[in-house]
């Protein structure tokens, strides 16, 4: 979904509905929560296999020991200029796993 399809969902809503809370739902874990903010990046983040889930800026994972040729070869989670959403209860998240 693009920014300008969202908010174009966003400005048909009444007044009403804009007061209502934002949450989310992942089905493949059985898990729900509110969303806490909306996050732009400014960097491409990588993931790079943390627990808890966190990601990286290349800085950051320089600064971790990793060499630009290994930062090079990673995914890009999110990419610069992107938008996303961080989960907020990633430590409820990871207690279902823990059980």
């Amino acid at each position: 979904m693009k920014l300008k399809d969202l908010k174009s969902w966003v400005n048909k809503l009444s007044e009403d509905e804009l007061e209502k809370e934002l949450r989310y739902n992942v089905m493949d874990y059985g898990i729900s929560g509110s969303i806490s903010e909306i996050i732009r990046s400014d960097e491409n983040l990588y993931y790079v296999g943390d627990q808890p889930v966190l990601v990286h800026t290349s800085n950051e994972l320089k600064q971790r020991g990793y060499s630009a040729s290994q930062i090079a070869a990673l995914d890009v989670e999110v990419p610069q200029d992107c938008y996303y959403v961080e989960l907020s209860n990633e430590y409820s998240i990871l207690q279902r796993f823990a059980d």
